[in-house]
């Protein structure tokens, strides 16, 4: 060390213990902000590398996603093998063990994750999360947390417990450059 010049201390980061990316400046230390996150490898990565582009929105993205895997695995929109489910059945799932949520109409069953009958890479925290902010509708949330080539879309069909009767897109809206104003999309 020279003369008057202190030598820097490790930085001390909040990281989760295995990631990648191990410095020897980085003292490791848990995240206190959930105990029971998990990372996971992800599924299919070889299959969605041969997609060479993707067009739209993310939330449109991953809306198509998961819109193609259900169909997979439980039949087409509005086929005798895909189930549905009403506004009310919907409703009377909403607590902290047995609780519904709806992505795009499509409705899925999160009870599992939080009976730790299976477990939630983002732990059940965020999920209790979801009940107390917005409920049932966890659209948003869902394509904030996920993406179209993440495990989270992949498994989503084996927690789909139907559509949602009644449910239609909520309107999108553009900025209409002609008229320096917001017009919803059928009118531009």
């Amino acid at each position: 060390i020279e003369a008057g010049v202190a030598a820097t201390p490790p930085v001390e980061k909040k990281v989760s213990e295995g990631s990648p990316g191990d410095h020897p400046q980085v003292k490791r230390t848990r995240s206190g902000d959930s105990t029971d996150t998990i990372w996971e490898t992800a599924e299919g990565a070889d299959e969605d590398d041969l997609e060479e582009e993707t067009r739209g929105t993310k939330e449109e993205t991953v809306f198509r996603k998961l819109g193609l895997l259900v169909a997979k695995k439980w039949g087409a929109k509005g086929s005798e093998k895909r189930p549905t489910v009403t506004q009310e059945e919907l409703q009377k799932h909403s607590s902290e063990e047995d609780f519904w949520v709806m992505i795009n109409g499509m409705v899925f069953d999160i009870g599992p994750f939080l009976r730790d009958e299976a477990k939630h890479p983002g732990g059940k925290a965020i999920l209790m999360r979801q009940l107390e902010l917005t409920g049932s509708d966890a659209g948003a949330r869902f394509v904030r947390w996920h993406n179209a080539a993440g495990n989270a879309v992949r498994r989503a069909p084996e927690y789909f417990v139907g559509d949602l009767l009644g449910w239609t897109p909520p309107k999108k809206w553009r900025l209409c450059c002609c008229r320096r104003r917001s017009a919803p999309e059928e009118v531009l």
